[in-house]
């Protein structure tokens, strides 16, 4: 087992001409139970290794999301007694970095599994720990759980596709109702020609009846019939027109909102 990164016994020793040595120690064991009740109760993953890549402390945070129960667990052991393969790998390729070059890895966003089998992500933070000849003699990690932000962040995308699909469908639906008017209005076109066709039908079957006298009264009777059809078809088609321009006034309404709303 490797020595401690801070041999006390031996700074103890090195002070036993100290005649505070006694009030020294205690110092150091209160900073030290103050130090261990910060790092507890962060609610970030904190852990250190030694330069073998070896866990010598871990927070609750960082060995319960490992799937252990108590720091014991983890102590001396390395992430690939404790990850799957592929992500003990991952791991100790960033931890080589810092134990073997003494770089530092800082605001590193990364997806990991946890022992629920979960995706979280997290920005991970890994620093270099010197001794006094500057020798890298371990790390220590931070591991900062951003799973909400993220999932939120995701959703929000979601939320604006769907609104995107959503604006398009609706756009859509205007410029198709849009149409409707002049669809219809070159069909009461059509009809109002029909029918300015049948009244000169009825006024030339009138003529005609008169033309030929008592041997033209059905042309008279079919005359009149056609021509009281054509006054109908007249009215119809002015109706409809006037529907159309209501439907019309409606329809630009609609869009003039639309846009009112896109513009929001």
């Amino acid at each position: 087992m490797k020595e401690p990164l801070i041999d006390f016994s031996r700074l103890f020793q090195e002070l036993t001409g100290n005649e505070s040595l006694d009030e020294l120690k205690q110092l150091i064991i209160w900073e030290r139970q103050v130090l261990r009740s910060i790092i507890d109760n962060l609610p970030s993953s904190v852990y250190v290794k030694d330069s073998e890549g070896r866990k010598i402390l871990a927070n609750k945070v960082n060995y319960s999301r490992a799937g252990f129960n108590s720091e014991k667990d983890v102590i001396g052991k390395t992430d690939f007694e404790m990850y799957p393969k592929a992500l003990a790998e991952k791991f100790w390729a960033d931890d080589s970095k810092v134990l073997k070059e003494g770089q530092t890895i800082k605001d590193r966003e990364e997806t990991v599994i946890g022992a629920d089998g979960k995706q979280r992500w997290q920005i991970t933070e890994k620093l270099p720990i010197k001794d006094d000849n500057g020798t890298v003699v371990g790390l220590v990690g931070f591991g900062h759980d951003i799973t909400a932000e993220k999932t939120f962040e995701m959703e929000k995308i979601k939320t604006a596709e769907k609104m995107e699909d959503q604006n398009a469908m609706v756009e859509k639906m205007i410029a198709e109702l849009a149409e409707i008017p002049t669809k219809i209005g070159d069909l009461v076109g059509g009809i109002a020609n029909v029918s300015k066709q049948t009244k000169m039908l009825a006024i030339n079957a009138a003529i005609e009846a008169a033309r030929v006298g008592e041997h033209g009264r059905g042309f008279e009777i079919v005359a009149r019939e056609v021509g009281e059809l054509s006054d109908k078809s007249s009215e119809a088609t002015e109706q409809v027109r006037e529907a159309i321009e209501e439907v019309t006034g409606l329809i630009q309404k609609i869009m003039d909102v639309w846009e009112q709303v896109r513009q929001n």
